[in-house]
C-alpha cells in the first residue's frame, strides 16, 4: 500500500504527475487533501506550474465537501485555507477558515469541538494569520474547559491544545512565537507536565535571544546545537546590519548555552560587516548585545557614541553593572563617570555600592 511518506518523497523529487496518478491509492481522504495541498505548495512559484494550483485546490475542496464527519470536514477546510494563505490568496483563505469554523457547529461533543477548533487555529497560524489564530485557541480552551466530561479527558484535551500552541509557535518568527509559547508553557506548568514545560521554557528563552532574526529554521538549528548551520542561515537570509545583529544574537545564545566558540562568532560578525556606519538605533542595539556578550570594551566604544543622553546613560549603566558583576569596581566607577543623566548615574552608583559592600 502506498503511504503518505512515499508520496512526499515523490513530491520532493519533483515527480508531481506520478503523485496525481497514484493519489487514489491513499485511503484516508484527509491524507489525500494534505497531499494535494503539499503539491500546490511545491508547484507554487515554479515557472509554468502555477496553473496547477487552482485545479489542485479544487480537487482538495471536492474531497473536503464530501466528508460527512464535521470534524474532518472542518479540519480539511482549515488545511486548504492555510495553503491558500501561504500562497497569498488571503480572501479565499479567510473564506475557507470561516467554512472550517462553521463546520464545528455540527460537532456535538464540546470536547471534540475544542480539539477541532485548536487544530483549525494551528492551521490558521501556519497560513499566516497568528492574531486570528490566538482568538480561536482561546475559544478552544474555553470550550474544553466547559465540557462536562471526566477530569482526565479534560486534562488530555487541554494538553493537546498546549501541544498545538507550541507547534504553532515553532512555525512563527521569534517575536510572534512568544505569545504562543507563553500560553503553552502556562498549560504545561499548571498541569505539572514538567519536562514539556521545560522544553517550551527553553524555546521562550531562545526566541527572546534571537528576536530579530529568529526564523523557525534558525531556531531549530540552535535548539539542536547546530550553531554553525544557524550562522550559515543568517548569512543566507540577511545582509548588512541585519546580518551583524543576527550573528551577535546567535553568539549570545551560544554564550548562554555554554558554547566556548561564541567569541569567534562575534569577531567574525564584525569582520563581515566591515566599517559601515550604523544608525542611532543600530548603535544602541549593538551596544546592548555586546554588553550581554561580555565584550565590554567594544560595547563601551559604541555606547559613548549614542546621541540621546538617556539612552547613552542606560547603555553605560548596563556596562558598569556588568563590570561590577565581574568585581571590576574601579573600572565600573570610571564608566559611571561618563553617564550624562544625573538620576541614572546616582542609581547606578548606589547599586555598585551595594554590590561592593556585599563582597
Amino acid at each position: 500500500m502506498t503511504t503518505r511518506e512515499e508520496m512526499e518523497t515523490l513530491i520532493a523529487r519533483g515527480r508531481y504527475e506520478e503523485v496525481l496518478e497514484r493519489l487514489e491509492e491513499i485511503e484516508d481522504p484527509l491524507e489525500r487533501v494534505r497531499l494535494l495541498l503539499d503539491l500546490a505548495l511545491a508547484v507554487g512559484g515554479k515557472k509554468g506550474l502555477e496553473d496547477w494550483i487552482p485545479d489542485l485546490v479544487e480537487d482538495a475542496l471536492y474531497i473536503a465537501e464530501r466528508l460527512k464527519n464535521p470534524s474532518y470536514r472542518g479540519i480539511a477546510y482549515a488545511m486548504i485555507g492555510s495553503t491558500l494563505g501561504s500562497l497569498g490568496y488571503d480572501e479565499d483563505a479567510m473564506e475557507l477558515f470561516a467554512r472550517a469554523l462553521d463546520s464545528t457547529d455540527d460537532v456535538v461533543s464540546p470536547l471534540e469541538r475544542g480539539m477541532v477548533l485548536s487544530t483549525i487555529a494551528y492551521h490558521m497560524t501556519v497560513g499566516g494569520y497568528p492574531r486570528e489564530a490566538l482568538e480561536i485557541f482561546n475559544v478552544a480552551f474555553d470550550t474544553v474547559m466547559g465540557a462536562e466530561v471526566r477530569y482526565t479527558q479534560k486534562v488530555d484535551g487541554i494538553l493537546r491544545i498546549g501541544e498545538l500552541l507550541e507547534a504553532a509557535g515553532d512555525e512563527l518568527p521569534a517575536g510572534e512565537s512568544l505569545e504562543f509559547y507563553g500560553m503553552a508553557f502556562d498549560i504545561f506548568d499548571k498541569l505539572h507536565v514538567n519536562q514539556r514545560a521545560g522544553v517550551v521554557e527553553k524555546k521562550i528563552q531562545l526566541a527572546g535571544t534571537v528576536r530579530d532574526v529568529g526564523l523557525p529554521e534558525i531556531r531549530r538549528a540552535l535548539l539542536e546545537g547546530r550553531h554553525h548551520q544557524a550562522i550559515v542561515l543568517v548569512e543566507r537570509k540577511y545582509d548588512g546590519f541585519a546580518a551583524l545583529v543576527g550573528e551577535l544574537e546567535v553568539a549570545l545564545w551560544m554564550k548562554r548555552t555554554n558554547s566556548l566558540e561564541y567569541p569567534d562568532i562575534v569577531d567574525r560578525a564584525f569582520e563581515r560587516y566591515g566599517g559601515s556606519t550604523l544608525t542611532e538605533a543600530g548603535v544602541r542595539k549593538v551596544a546592548k548585545l555586546l554588553t550581554e556578550l561580555g565584550r565590554l570594551k567594544m560595547a563601551l566604544r559604541f555606547a559613548i557614541t549614542i546621541k540621546d543622553p538617556t539612552a547613552r546613560s542606560e547603555a553605560l549603566g548596563a556596562i558598569a553593572m556588568e563590570l561590577a558583576r565581574k568585581e571590576l569596581f574601579e573600572e565600573a566607577k570610571k564608566v559611571v563617570g561618563k553617564i550624562p543623566d544625573p538620576a541614572i548615574r546616582e542609581r547606578i552608583l548606589m547599586e555598585l555600592a551595594g554590590m561592593e559592600g556585599s563582597r
